[in-house]
């Protein structure tokens, strides 16, 4: 088949499903009493909004945690309209991102037919817990971006672009939520001795710290002017850094929801295909990883207590890998195989 139809065909099919995913939102401006379908917390988006519009400052209190304006920015999209169309809009795209590289990402293992099972699996059961406000929709969205990345790496071997741009995730989960970016700065140590280990020394180990120097810089310099622009750079420390690694804990509580979903039979489908493939003489270092990877957010996500429900929607992002290794299985047997690139 053609590449650019290929192409155009897959981002047809992403789309399709943002739009599924996109009219079940309650910030569908089409559904009949939309207003009476949100929360508390969506209405108090609303009155950030206009506190915006009137100067107020970088930095807001919402559903019981303090943080910048920019983790709840759908309520923008109030101040054009005084509806729910422009803020439908604005998740309706970060959606379709979301969507595509939970794709990109299953496609890295499964073929083109059953990444796209995967995506939709992933992507649209339960997806309504990830819009009561959209500050789940960002993370869930650069969750997406780090588990492409990631996976990247653990197949193909050091990329430095997506170093790069994985050092950018870890700086804008730590704007947004600075608990949850432990999980990167461990993936930033696991690879640091993985490449090592790898055989990779002088000029080209070097690139791995400048790559992420190059993101963690580029990240910054934003943060830093929104910082400097608003004057709250210690209101930043105190109030939200400060604030939300002390508020860590509860991990035996959080460990009993996360660990203890549905969602988590994946991981013990990746031990099955693991022991499979390996059996089969097929590489598995990349898979064994992606459990510890697995693990490690589990542990992370465990310590988040306050908002430990939310995180298990997020975590499905982790999952799309051992479900897209299952379908790896069949792809043989029926003639078919993940898409071939060179890096």
């Amino acid at each position: 088949m053609n590449k650019k139809l290929k192409t155009t065909l897959e981002l047809l099919a992403v789309l399709a499903i943002t739009i599924i995913i996109a009219l079940s939102s309650p910030f569908n401006p089409w559904i009949t009493g939309a207003e009476d379908t949100l929360t508390q917390v969506q209405h108090d988006i609303l009155d950030i909004a206009h506190s915006v519009r009137d100067g107020y400052l970088a930095y807001v209190e919402l559903d019981g945690h303090y943080g910048p304006v920019l983790y709840e920015f759908y309520g923008l999209g109030y101040l054009l309209t005084e509806t729910h169309i422009v803020h439908f809009i604005m998740e309706t795209v970060v959606v379709f991102f979301s969507v595509l590289f939970v794709y990109k990402t299953s496609k890295l293992y499964t073929s083109e037919i059953f990444a796209l099972l995967c995506t939709i699996v992933m992507t649209v059961f339960s997806w309504g817990a990830l819009t009561h406000a959209g500050a789940e929709e960002l993370l869930f969205f650069l969750l997406s971006l780090t588990c492409y990345h990631v996976a990247r790496q653990l197949k193909f071997g050091f990329l430095s672009y997506h170093t790069y741009l994985l050092a950018i995730d870890f700086g804008l989960v730590f704007f947004l939520q600075p608990g949850y970016s432990i999980l990167w700065i461990i993936l930033f140590v696991f690879f640091a001795i993985k490449i090592k280990l790898d055989g990779l020394e002088g000029k080209e180990y070097r690139a791995y710290y400048i790559s992420l120097l190059e993101g963690l810089i580029t990240v910054s310099i934003p943060m830093g002017l929104y910082l400097w622009y608003f004057k709250n750079a210690r209101a930043f420390v105190d109030k939200v850094v400060i604030y939300n690694l002390k508020n860590l804990g509860g991990f035996g509580q959080g460990l009993g929801i996360v660990a203890f979903t549905p969602w988590i039979l994946f991981a013990a489908v990746l031990i099955v295909v693991i022991i499979i493939k390996a059996v089969g003489g097929d590489k598995v270092k990349d898979l064994c990883c992606w459990l510890g990877f697995i693990v490690a957010a589990i542990l992370v996500f465990s310590l988040q207590a306050d908002k430990v429900d939310t995180m298990v929607q997020l975590s499905k992002a982790l999952y799309v890998i051992p479900f897209a290794a299952a379908f790896s299985l069949l792809d043989k047997p029926l003639g078919l195989k993940p898409e071939e690139r060179k890096y």
